[in-house]
């Protein structure tokens, strides 16, 4: 019995590290409840575009994404992210008025952007995001131009 101590003392040690190591490589999006996060998610897709963030791009938005142009035209994850570092067309771009429904591990974001300029312009977007093991993805995207 002399040993059982030291074993459950390192038992815990282990369990420790383990779960904070685990903690420390998630996603900041992993915190708050999943409205939460898809809502962060589409702030994140406009600042990466915005700054050209390829690399955040590709990870915001799945594979698989489809989605459609405001001519109508279907667009694929290829499409839509730059094969080289750019500002995108969201610089200063806002969001209003979200609204997200979560069912299981899929989620529906309906809301506005707002796009700097003179004179301004909002997008109403409808957004489908599945969360998967890296976290939120952004799987179809529909925009719209506001009139």
């Amino acid at each position: 019995m002399m040993f059982a101590r030291p074993t459950v003392s390192f038992i815990l040690t282990v369990c420790l590290a383990t779960a904070l190591g685990f903690a420390q490589g998630q996603p900041a999006t992993a915190n708050g409840s999943a409205e939460d996060q898809v809502a962060q998610l589409e702030r994140d897709w406009l600042a990466a575009d915005a700054k050209g963030d390829v690399a955040s791009l590709r990870r915001i938005i799945s594979d698989d994404f489809i989605g459609s142009s405001f001519e109508g035209q279907i667009l694929s994850k290829h499409d839509i992210v730059p094969e080289e570092a750019g500002p995108g067309g969201f610089a200063r771009a806002t969001t209003a008025n979200n609204n997200v429904r979560v069912f299981g591990d899929t989620a529906v974001l309906m809301g506005l952007i707002n796009l700097a300029g003179t004179p301004p312009k909002q997008i109403h977007v409808t957004l489908v995001c599945q969360k998967k093991s890296q976290g939120w993805q952004m799987i179809a995207a529909q925009l719209t131009r506001v009139q």
